[in-house]
């Protein structure tokens, strides 16, 4: 799902849907399953639509599958593909065990056990579709879609102790939304909503795809650049500042609002921890804000270091 990529764009209601479709899913194909049995063990006569060649397209988990799935984020994962793949196996096995209790032959062993094996395999790949996208929804924050606070430390430690194997940089961007309190005074609340899930997909959109950005808080957002040095960095989020300054946002009551923000940049290091880093792009950012805010505003060791001396 497009949840897992850096940007984080699968919506918590998007993956609570997705939970529900499955969990019906279950449902269906344990019945299914239980409804199987009895031509297989009672001698009852099996249904004809688990006969046919497209039997997998028949049951109700294939008939979503197939043609309801309204979720296009799910049919490009590795995942839901395994899912269809098992699905159709499972249904082509049942389909020879029936066929061989309807003409009167012996069922084979090792036919039913690839029966069974391919349905419990099935099971166990839409389970663990609905644990990837539980996982996705605690770490991802439900009104801008991109990740939350809590799934930010173990991102930025993972990057962390990348640096320390490649000798690869890092720098990190807090970015503050300029005079956000006055969009939600003049709008309300709701606008204001608007407003942050668009300039968070702005920005998002902008990122290159091996960045990350994180909701901090309220209107401030943590943007992890790898493999990029503090200058490079000041020229990626200067550009960004200057493109998002002329961008404007289109409000559901007809309102157009135009807004700028303001950023603070720092570098990781190896030596420092990751808490130290965060604390040096906050205060990049409170020198961009005190300086006029819509402007990116660097922050050096050597200049910490010279002003606590």
């Amino acid at each position: 799902m497009r949840a897992s990529t850096s940007h984080g764009t699968t919506t918590h209601q998007d993956g609570l849907r997705v939970l529900k479709d499955l969990d019906t899913g279950i449902l269906n194909h344990m019945a299914w399953l239980k409804k199987l049995h009895r031509p297989l063990i009672c001698d009852e006569p099996p249904e004809p639509a688990d006969l046919a060649e497209d039997a997998h397209c028949r049951c109700k988990f294939g008939r979503w599958y197939y043609q309801n799935c309204n979720h296009p984020e799910l049919r490009v994962a590795p995942v839901f593909q395994k899912i269809g793949e098992l699905h159709k196996a499972m249904h082509d096995d049942a389909r020879i065990l029936l066929r061989r209790k309807m003409t009167g032959q012996k069922i084979r062993l090792d036919e039913y056990e690839r029966f069974m094996d391919d349905a419990i395999s099935f099971e166990w790949e839409v389970q663990s579709l609905q644990f990837e996208i539980v996982q996705r929804i605690c770490v991802i924050d439900h009104l801008t879609g991109v990740w939350n606070r809590q799934s930010m430390q173990s991102k930025l430690a993972e990057e962390m102790e990348r640096m320390n194997r490649t000798g690869n940089t890092c720098c990190l961007c807090m970015m503050d939304i300029d005079h956000f309190k006055t969009v939600n005074d003049i709008y309300g609340h709701p606008a204001g909503d608007q407003v942050l899930q668009a300039s968070v997909q702005f920005i998002s959109q902008r990122l290159r795809k091996y960045d990350s950005i994180f909701r901090y808080g309220g209107e401030e957002f943590l943007i992890s650049l790898p493999n990029t040095q503090a200058e490079e960095a000041e020229i990626i989020l200067n550009r960004l500042r200057s493109e998002f300054e002329q961008h404007a946002i289109h409000l559901q009551d007809g309102s157009t609002v135009r807004i700028t923000a303001s950023f603070g940049v720092a570098a990781m290091h190896t030596e420092m921890s990751i808490q130290d880093a965060i604390v040096m792009a906050d205060h990049a950012l409170l020198c961009a804000k005190s300086n006029g805010r819509n402007r990116v505003c660097m922050w050096e060791v050597k200049e910490e270091v010279a002003n606590q001396e």
